[in-house]
């Protein structure tokens, strides 16, 4: 079998990455669903000042917070599409990829939601048939205003 081509695989996985933040942010519980494999084996892991350290295992477990997070505050966030990632670092295996990046987010008010300032971000993700699906999603919120995002 041929070696992946590594650009246009880096740009299905970065563009799951995107849809999946958008989705998140958008409370489009259906299309966040989309991005993520349902698999018990899924995991979350994060911090955030107003909620410390997050760990959320298995898809089931996964989905229902997301679910009840977005009915509970169900307006979308303005600035979803406004986010920017720096310092790539990826490897992409023929059915795995991962990837760290500093995501730099707005605050917007939404303190449930929002991810002022710098992330730092790691994903882990599977190709599930011809699709790169998330496994897992790590972050940790460091801060700092941000004043450009373009």
């Amino acid at each position: 079998m041929s070696e992946p081509d590594y650009a246009a695989e880096l740009d299905a996985v970065l563009a799951v990455v995107d849809r999946e933040t958008r989705a998140f942010w958008d409370k489009d519980f259906d299309a966040w669903s989309h991005c993520w494999a349902h698999e018990a084996y899924t995991r979350t892991m994060g911090y955030w000042p107003l909620g410390g350290v997050s760990v959320v295992e298995g898809w089931d477990a996964q989905s229902a917070l997301i679910r009840r997070m977005m009915e509970e505050i169900p307006a979308p966030n303005p600035t979803a599409g406004l986010v920017r990632r720096d310092n790539i670092n990826a490897r992409i295996f023929r059915d795995v990829a991962w990837l760290t990046f500093d995501q730099y987010g707005l605050d917007t008010g939404d303190p449930t939601f929002d991810m002022p300032g710098l992330s730092r971000e790691t994903r882990i993700l599977e190709r599930h048939g011809d699709q790169w699906k998330l496994v897992y999603v790590g972050w940790m919120l460091v801060g700092e205003e941000v004043k450009n995002l373009g």
